[in-house]
């Protein structure tokens, strides 16, 4: 239960900041990519909606998420057949890993801005406390990029519907160990960067900070 309640935000997380790409896929593997582009758009709409209702700032993630959603839904209503559907996850994650390493730069990582508005809570200031972000974010590029070059493979040998199906099945599984990895293990990888040499050296912090 303990693991389980500490799983919820990460998953609400995803939700809001990749909902419109999970509404389009799931519409998309069950009614085809007309559904899929105008179910995808009306999730947009009706969230842009509530989240003005309830004050929620809206993210750089999920405006990219967003309109690589619609990009990708325009194209596949434009062509007469959906031909964007084989090798389409392979560029919606090459583009999201790409988004996680330009989301690495500036004064907050990424990832430590979303965690931080999860938490509702600041991180200590300091050098190491922002590199191990750095790498975490970077780690999470990784993985898009890895599923991208598997994706791109699974077109290449297999027939489009079971190529889908199996990358429907693995990239959720994948996805799941990814976010709990970044739930139960976010400590210990920092005491393992740490020991590795790959922060800088901790600045003295008042107990309490």
């Amino acid at each position: 239960m303990n693991f389980l309640s500490r799983l919820a935000p990460h998953l609400r997380f995803v939700l809001l900041e990749f909902g419109p790409l999970i509404i389009f896929w799931v519409l998309a593997l069950s009614f085809g990519a007309k559904a899929a582009i105008a179910g995808s758009v009306a999730y947009i709409i009706a969230d842009a909606l509530w989240r003005y209702s309830r004050r929620i700032p809206v993210t750089r993630l999920y405006i990219f998420s967003s309109t690589l959603t619609v990009m990708f839904g325009a194209i596949d209503l434009v062509a007469v057949t959906p031909f964007m559907l084989k090798y389409e996850s392979v560029i919606t994650n090459i583009a999201t890993g790409a988004a996680f390493v330009i989301g690495a730069r500036g004064a907050k990582p990424m990832l430590q801005e979303l965690s931080e508005k999860q938490r509702n809570m600041t991180f200590p200031e300091g050098a190491d406390v922002r590199r191990f972000f750095q790498l975490f974010t970077l780690l999470w590029a990784v993985y898009f990029f890895i599923k991208a070059a598997f994706y791109y493979w699974l077109g290449l040998i297999m027939p489009l519907t079971e190529a889908m199906a199996l990358r429907s099945v693995l990239g959720s599984a994948s996805l799941a160990l990814m976010i709990a990895l970044s739930v139960t293990q976010g400590r210990r990888l920092f005491m393992v960067c740490r020991r590795l040499g790959l922060l800088p050296e901790a600045p003295e912090r008042k107990v309490g900070a």
